[in-house]
């Protein structure tokens, strides 16, 4: 009996330290009652249904302990790395750490994500062949247990269900903040609040912006093509000191001297390239989403939603978008489709590495100029480059700029701008040579993931940069921009006649 109670007790104590080390690192402070119920009843819950199957107490807490404190070694990485704590749609990319780990564990350094994932692994198996069960595991019991979690679960993403138990977690008046939400609710209280009424407010905000009913061609003078590019990671890099290159981007600066730029205020910090894309593909703005905000293509984008594709659609355009990496990365193979492109090319189709250096810029910039001339004309294409993606950290090469944190990754980066600023290039002279010419459009999605080297250039801003180029159409000028208006600035430069609908996001 004396060891049945010291098996509970530790196991306790290890499942009190998988709620409290989460809320350590969210700063989380004394809260309301149902607040504290709320963010206790996971780690309560996993422990419960944990031992209900192993009768092992320790192992349990153990586990349930493992699974804690990676997800606040995660929210603490976060904060550090992208100026954001976890939120509920990061869990739509835990499968992508495991199929492209090279995206993410260089952040968290793997040696340590490796060694104690491994430790915790051993731990538990020690623990599965040496703790004695209570009782006889498993059984119908906890089996009747786990049912009845699933099927609550089920029942709560359902209306009216959903409806009342968003409604009651309204009461909690969460602030839609991550930062504060996981501070004042607590880490898991925020992750369930934000889940469950994002998802009950998601029908209603999506119905606001359905694709026109029509989206066969329609009669069009029109024979412009756009071609737009997401570039991964772009800025004036310049604006971080005066001590960098002026020629740095001289394809960049070419073409602002000839049409319109200027700073772009994004919705993320050195990652998030969905909230970017989502935005300049629809132009509705992030304040419109609510909790879907953090990343559209976790939900919101599985059905269809009015964007620039669909009004290019409409007036007979050839929608494409190239990506050279994994189509189904954010689940951009069910959010395209969804935002009205009719044909999306990934590494399968172009090429491409699963690991850096990826797909050249200029490569890609090539392959961008061969689809306009086999869709011809009337083509709308969107490219989503990956060729400087972070982390920059690479075995060998330069060493970097002497004295300066990340002066390594830095360099690299800057290299990667390079590339990125040719591709820019390649395209002005390709559409230039063409009898159709065209608009090109080019914009960062984020600034880079720099911390130390910003923090040492006082440098804190989160705009990226952006150009839209027409040979004829523009007097050249500079103007700030907001992401979501993109599309309407795209429209009037093709030709605001053409496209009387073209309130997108309104």
């Amino acid at each position: 009996m004396t060891a049945g109670w010291l098996q509970a007790g530790l196991g306790a104590a290890l499942v009190l330290s998988a709620w409290l080390v989460p809320r350590h690192v969210a700063a989380a402070r004394a809260a309301r009652p149902a607040a504290l119920l709320l963010d206790a009843a996971p780690a309560g819950l996993g422990a419960g249904l944990m031992l209900a199957f192993s009768a092992r107490p320790v192992f349990s807490g153990l586990l349930v302990f493992a699974l804690a404190a990676g997800l606040a070694f995660a929210d603490r990485v976060k904060r550090e790395v992208l100026r954001e704590p976890v939120v509920f749609s990061d869990m739509s990319e835990l499968p992508q750490i495991f199929t492209h780990p090279q995206l993410y564990l260089p952040f968290a350094g793997p040696g340590l994500v490796i060694g104690g994932a491994a430790a915790a692994g051993v731990g538990l198996l020690a623990l599965w062949r040496l703790e004695p069960a209570l009782w006889a595991p498993g059984g119908m019991p906890a089996l009747l247990l786990l049912l009845l979690v699933l099927g609550g679960g089920w029942a709560l993403s359902r209306q009216p269900a959903l409806g009342a138990a968003a409604g009651v977690l309204r009461r909690l008046e969460p602030s839609g903040e991550p930062f504060a939400d996981a501070a004042r609710l607590g880490p898991y209280a925020a992750l369930l609040v934000h889940g469950i009424v994002a998802r009950a407010e998601r029908a209603g905000r999506r119905a606001r912006y359905l694709p026109p009913a029509r989206v066969g061609p329609r009669p069009s003078a029109l024979e412009l093509p756009l071609v737009l590019v997401q570039c991964e990671s772009f800025f004036d890099a310049r604006r971080l000191s005066p001590l960098l290159p002026k020629d740095l981007l001289g394809g960049f600066d070419a073409l602002c001297a000839e049409g319109l730029c200027g700073r772009l205020d994004v919705p993320g910090w050195g990652a998030n390239t969905t909230r970017a894309e989502f935005a300049a593909l629809t132009g509705i703005a992030e304040e419109a989403l609510g909790y879907d905000r953090f990343n559209p293509y976790h939900a919101f984008a599985r059905a269809p939603v009015n964007s620039l594709a669909w009004r290019l659609r409409g007036a007979g355009y050839r929608t494409i978008c190239l990506h050279p990496f994994d189509r189904a990365f954010f689940r951009r193979d069910r959010a395209l489709p969804a935002l009205g492109f009719d044909t999306f090319l990934g590494r399968d189709s172009i090429g491409g590495s699963r690991a850096p250096p990826y797909f050249p810029d200029p490569d890609l910039a090539r392959r961008v100029l061969e689809s306009l001339d086999e869709a011809g004309a009337r083509s709308f294409i969107f490219a989503i480059t990956m060729g400087n993606h972070g982390p920059w950290r690479k075995a060998g090469g330069p060493a970097g700029i002497a004295g300066l944190p990340q002066g390594g990754e830095l360099l690299r980066y800057l290299e990667g701008l390079r590339r990125s600023d040719e591709m820019l290039a390649i395209l002005r002279d390709g559409l230039d040579r063409r009898r159709f010419c065209g608009v090109l459009g080019f914009y960062g999605d984020h600034v880079p993931s720099l911390p130390q080297a910003f923090r040492h250039f006082g440098f804190d801003a989160r705009a990226s940069d952006y150009v839209l180029w027409r040979r004829d159409a523009l007097v050249p000028r500079r103007r700030d921009l907001r992401v979501q208006e993109l599309p309407r600035l795209i429209l009037e430069m093709l030709e605001a006649s053409e496209f009387p609908a073209m309130a997108l996001g309104a």
